[in-house]
């Protein structure tokens, strides 16, 4: 058994089977939601690197968007050249992550939330975002849909891990739609 199929039957998601370049995944519906997960195979000239993925369509309210990514060397590169982030007000959390938002207040309002600071910071990597490209990387959605999307590089191969990212998700929806950022969705 794959680890989507297990992580499915532990979810009471529904495994789909991958077919040619997609991979195998696990869908959860979740307060209306469909919360995937997945791998996705990033492409750049010859070489290849093996993503794993978590994306949920999504409708906003008020198009606010945010991107939370832990601090690496690259990203200390990009600070020391200007790019902006927003400080939460908690100095551990605003020293570990990098957060990027259209909407100060929102982010602010939105990480207030103990519960999910403490699921953000207990991921290994972090790179969290409010987008309009399709699973990421793929095509540019039609306007006025988005998705919160959640990657890091490799494939993840522990069901705890797996289980602790379903759980910052439902946290981050229910926060979301908490403060009236998304609508909840009708499952297609």
């Amino acid at each position: 058994m794959n680890i989507w199929q297990e992580f499915s039957k532990e979810t009471n998601g529904i495994f789909k089977e991958g077919y040619s370049w997609r991979s195998d995944s696990n869908e959860i519906e979740y307060k209306n939601w469909k919360i995937v997960f997945d791998n996705f195979t990033l492409w750049s000239g010859k070489d290849s690197t093996q993503m794993t993925r978590v994306v949920v369509p999504i409708t906003l309210k008020d198009n606010f968007k945010f991107e939370i990514y832990r601090e690496g060397f690259v990203r200390k590169i990009e600070k020391l050249f200007g790019a902006q982030d927003v400080e939460i007000g908690y100095a551990e959390f605003d020293k570990a992550f990098t957060i990027k938002s259209n909407n100060e207040f929102k982010i602010k309002t939105l990480l207030r939330n103990k519960e999910l600071r403490n699921l953000i910071e207990s991921q290994k990597d972090v790179n969290i975002q409010i987008l309009n490209q399709k699973g990421i990387w793929e095509k540019k959605l039609p306007e006025n849909e988005f998705e919160l999307s959640y990657y890091i590089g490799g494939e993840i191969l522990e069901i705890e891990v797996l289980n602790s990212l379903l759980q910052l998700f439902k946290a981050l929806l229910d926060e979301l739609f908490q403060m009236n950022a998304i609508v909840q969705m009708k499952i297609q």
